[in-house]
């Protein structure tokens, strides 16, 4: 599945990286998130898993498979 919004990083804990979609829906995503692209639009390709974790950024949850500039 593929996700468009905005990357950011929060400062909780060791750091979660947050998308933001158009929507105003915030996703936790987990795995390998390039931090070059911080503060930028990006596609996300994972899929949504159940996690939870110090974040609650939100309900949904990916694990990131590849993050792209959009």
């Amino acid at each position: 599945m593929t996700w468009t919004g905005t990357l950011s990083k929060l400062d909780l804990g060791p750091g979660v990286w947050v998308l933001e979609t158009d929507d105003g829906e915030r996703i936790a995503l987990y795995g390998e998130v390039p931090s070059a692209l911080s503060g930028q639009r990006v596609r996300v390709k994972g899929r949504e898993v159940e996690a939870m974790g110090i974040a609650m950024v939100g309900n949904t949850a990916i694990h990131v498979q590849s993050v792209t500039s959009a």
